[in-house]
């Protein structure tokens, strides 16, 4: 019963996220948790390399993790490429941010966190931690399109490259950008 209500979904939501144009991104500021950041993170994020279909996006942030016996900052960063979700009419980019409140993409791209490994157990050793842990990215972003602002949402699935005890394998971010 589940799964035929979830196939339902699954077809309907195509639908659904179908938009014929997408609204550039000039630059954004957010939040991550998980992901490609350990714990949290502050992030920026700016969109560039507009095509008929996608566009490339850059992020990057800074945050920290504590835990028993480990604490150190944490920077992160990630190059991921966006597709417009719409199963028909992918003819063109021109803005329509009166017309499409919500606008969908498919998000594809490698990111990673970068942690300070020996700011605890210098001495004991405890932390095996590594220094850089880069990780794949796929997800779905949604950004909801108003007058002034545009407000996104990620879920993201990161697969570490790198085994590391602090990576996770999923993600989500938030942010508020500008056109």
């Amino acid at each position: 019963m589940l799964s035929r209500y979830l196939l339902i979904l699954f077809f309907c939501f195509h639908y659904a996220a179908a938009q014929p144009y997408y609204t550039r991104v000039r630059g954004a500021f957010g939040a991550d948790a998980y992901g490609i950041a350990p714990k949290a993170a502050v992030t920026a994020e700016a969109a560039f390399g507009y095509l008929k279909k996608s566009f490339w996006n850059v992020q990057a942030g800074v945050g920290a993790i504590t835990s028993a016996h480990f604490r150190s900052p944490s920077v992160l960063a990630a190059l991921t490429h966006c597709f417009i979700l719409n199963p028909y009419k992918r003819s063109s980019c021109v803005p329509q941010p009166g017309n499409y409140l919500i606008e969908s993409y498919l998000e594809a791209g490698i990111g990673g966190f970068l942690v300070d490994r020996y700011d605890n157990g210098i001495y004991f050793d405890q932390n095996k931690q590594r220094l850089l842990t880069p990780s794949g990215v796929a997800g779905v972003r949604f950004h909801i399109v108003s007058q002034k602002w545009i407000y996104m949402l990620k879920l993201r699935y990161t697969p570490p490259l790198l085994p590391n005890e602090l990576a996770s394998h999923a993600g989500v971010g938030i942010g508020v950008g500008w056109r």
